[in-house]
């Protein structure tokens, strides 16, 4: 065995018993915080067994396609802002059984050959089920409502139950694998799963009080058949049962899973980050040098000749790039077909321009994984050269920027034309207002990044504007293709990933939101024409819709992440904001309220006014979000001040918060007390005033003077 592997290995299967310890003494009602916290201790302790099995699979290929499967399931769950005890508890379950094929390191090479065939079929089928476990966790965080999680609870609780005996029974198979090449038995780390699924309850009276309608009402499948039905357990939850949560009920879970499924893959395909077995030679090439780190052998050799290290300052990367292709240029016999790009190395201001665009995190310094992925980038073009591709992150992309914000804004304008041009039957008026709602409300939304409504045409040469429209073009193509994957309808920030095909939303933003509401456009055209809204249409609007909304919150959560880097560095939060992809964050960082607004408008007219979102679909600066925080922090505060015995009796001032429910009492007592004081001093000022020789004329005067009455 490999000493790297026996450390890993020792650090798995410590995390697996801290693990099994934290569902060992899990409650039996859990509130929504406290999975939360289960959630990440279990994530925790499970994360080392990915690391343990990456090295496994560089000894043992057969392994990689557990790690494969397993790491991109593994990932997703970690961008998981809420989740579900129950699946947390088989995800462990999951971890245990995959930890054990680790066994493969005890056994020589020769015997592991004899039985290859049986090995791949084991692991084989180990990671069909991992993956199958993935495409079920997906589709339930995808559906978030609590409806579907009370007419769909008997469905979740056989599907965990069927993973955990599956689980299992993987296990058992790899003990008889083991069994028979070393004649040892694995080690039985997480246990008990089927009790802890059995005993564990989700502390929501709103869901139990659901439950037990739909039981009277004879049970899910008859429940999810009838609409009125639905839209009174809707109700039970404090949600709306929008068009499309009726349509999947009356479907069923399996061909919502059906469905789901593709999507997962594509998803999966994202954010699957397989442990590769060259971490050897990557080491071998730093040894070499930083500059044996870039993949580009032209870029390579200007890494080189600048001496540079793994990471350097973006504005002396620029420089160097300008130094490079001037005496490349130069050297060359005749006028070489790159010379015009010179211009933007050559001026300062497309400097910050090309740094944000390699500047992943926005530090204002580039590393050799920013720069490689940067120009990798380019290959998706093809006849680009590595000048033009700077050239057009100079100044290209902006005026592309702006080319959509024209479109985008003439686009939503000539929707809201239609829809206020046309009337629809009185069957269709409800349907017909809440398209109305969802057009008004996006109108903000959708406009929500900074960037000027002049398409500059003047003084971009022609080449530029060539590689604009190609840009453009390739764009549109790729983005309009992964959307297809998901029917339009993103609900987190990996499916915007997928459909723009970049972490970074700030770079594509304006394509995506161009082609939604070309979409919008197409589905109002649809029902104006018909003069009826369909329950299909219906549903577009509403899919359509939420994705603005998921595209609005990943925005606004980049910018979060930015200012959480750019704070740590000490930096002037302001400027950053104001130069950092040309301000394309400025007004959703200085106009907040617009949008949130805005926000809060989409959010209640499609599902309604009391519904609280999932994390994924809350801008981190939304009224409801910040309530939320406040309600845990006055919760823990008010527990605090019952055990302290201060339950009966009201705090001084300092102790109590400003939005608790004491803190409100006492300002309301204490605004009582302010009046009766403040009235005492006005008898006392009428006093000495009527004995003044300047008397209520001057007075008044000043008053007028002080506050303007």
């Amino acid at each position: 065995m490999y000493p790297i592997s026996v450390r890993l290995g020792a650090k798995a299967a410590q995390g697996l018993n801290d693990a099994q310890s934290v569902l060992d003494s899990l409650q039996l009602h859990l509130t929504k915080q406290q999975v939360n916290d289960v959630t990440k201790k279990v994530m925790e302790g499970t994360s080392h067994v990915l690391d343990y099995l990456g090295a496994v699979a560089s000894a043992h290929p057969v392994a990689q396609m557990v790690v494969t499967v397993l790491t991109g399931v593994v990932n997703m769950e970690l961008t998981r802002h809420e989740n579900n005890a129950h699946i947390v508890v088989v995800h462990a379950t999951m971890m245990n059984t995959v930890y054990h094929v680790g066994f493969l390191t005890e056994v020589q090479r020769t015997i592991e050959e004899d039985v290859n065939g049986k090995l791949h079929t084991i692991v084989g089928s180990m990671a069909k089920t991992i993956g199958e476990f993935g495409a079920f966790v997906d589709a339930y965080h995808t559906r978030w409502q609590k409806t579907y999680k009370v007419l769909f609870s008997a469905v979740h609780r056989k599907k965990l139950e069927h993973f955990s005996k599956t689980f299992e029974q993987h296990r058992e198979e790899l003990n008889e694998m083991r069994k028979t090449l070393t004649q040892l038995q694995l080690t039985t780390i997480i246990d008990n799963t089927s009790k802890i699924l059995s005993r564990l309850q989700f502390l929501d009276q709103d869901m139990k009080a659901a439950e037990e309608f739909v039981r009277s009402n004879g049970g899910p499948d008859a429940v999810r058949q009838n609409p009125e039905l639905v839209d009174k357990v809707a109700g039970m939850v404090h949600e709306k049962a929008t068009a499309g949560m009726k349509e999947t009920l009356s479907q069923g879970f399996e061909e919502l899973l059906k469905n789901q499924t593709a999507r997962y893959l594509k998803k999966l395909e994202s954010v699957q980050d397989a442990v590769s077995a060259s971490r050897v030679a990557i080491l071998d090439r730093l040894n070499e040098g930083p500059h044996k780190l870039i993949e580009d052998r032209d870029l390579q050799s200007m890494w080189q000749s600048n001496q540079w290290k793994a990471i350097v300052k973006g504005r002396l990367l620029i420089e160097g790039l300008h130094e490079h292709y001037q005496r490349q240029f130069h050297t060359s016999s005749g006028r070489h077909e790159d010379a015009w790009t010179l211009q933007f190395f050559s001026r300062v201001m497309y400097h910050s321009a090309i740094g944000d665009a390699m500047d992943d995190d926005g530090s204002g310094y580039i590393s050799v994984s920013e720069f490689n992925e940067f120009i990798s980038a380019r290959n998706s073009l093809n006849g680009w050269t590595n000048p033009q591709w700077f050239a057009f992150w100079a100044c290209g992309w902006y005026n592309n920027n702006t080319w959509y914000h024209h479109r985008i804004k003439q686009t939503i304008q000539e929707i809201e034309q239609s829809v206020h041009s046309s009337t629809m039957p009185d069957r269709s008026q409800k349907s017909w207002l809440l398209v109305q709602d969802i057009v008004k409300s996006l109108k903000i939304l959708v406009l929500v990044a900074d960037v000027e409504d002049v398409t500059v045409t003047s003084g971009i040469p022609h080449q530029l504007r060539r590689l604009q429209e190609e840009y453009r073009t390739h764009e549109e193509i790729k983005i309009a293709k992964n959307l297809a994957h998901f029917g339009s309808h993103l609900t987190d920030r990996i499916s915007i990933h997928c459909a723009v095909g970049d972490s970074r939303i700030e770079l594509h933003v304006m394509p995506l939101l161009y082609l939604l509401m070309v979409h919008l456009r197409e589905t109002v055209s649809k029902m104006v024409h018909s003069s009826y809204v369909e329950d299909a249409d219906l549903i577009a609007m509403e899919e359509l819709a939420t994705s603005c909304i998921a595209v609005f919150v990943a925005f606004e959560d980049r910018m979060r992440e930015l200012i959480r880097g750019w704070r740590s560095e000490g930096k002037d939060i302001d400027k950053q904001v104001d130069r950092y992809a040309d301000g394309l964050f400025k007004k959703c960082y200085r106009e907040a309220n617009v949008y949130e607004n805005a926000y809060e408008s989409l959010r209640g007219g499609i599902f309604g006014e009391d519904h609280t979102m999932p994390r994924h679909l809350t801008p981190h600066g939304s009224r409801r979000s910040r309530e939320q925080s406040v309600h845990v922090y006055e919760k823990a505060y008010e527990s605090l001040r019952g055990e302290t015995g201060s339950d009966d009796r009201t705090l001084s001032g300092h102790l109590t918060p400003p939005g608790s429910r004491h803190s409100s009492e006492q300002s309301v007592e204490e605004l009582s007390r302010n009046m009766a004081a403040l009235s005492e001093r006005l008898k006392a000022l009428e006093m000495q005033m009527s004995a003044s020789p300047f008397g209520f004329d001057f007075l008044r005067r000043i008053v007028q003077m002080l506050f303007g009455w």
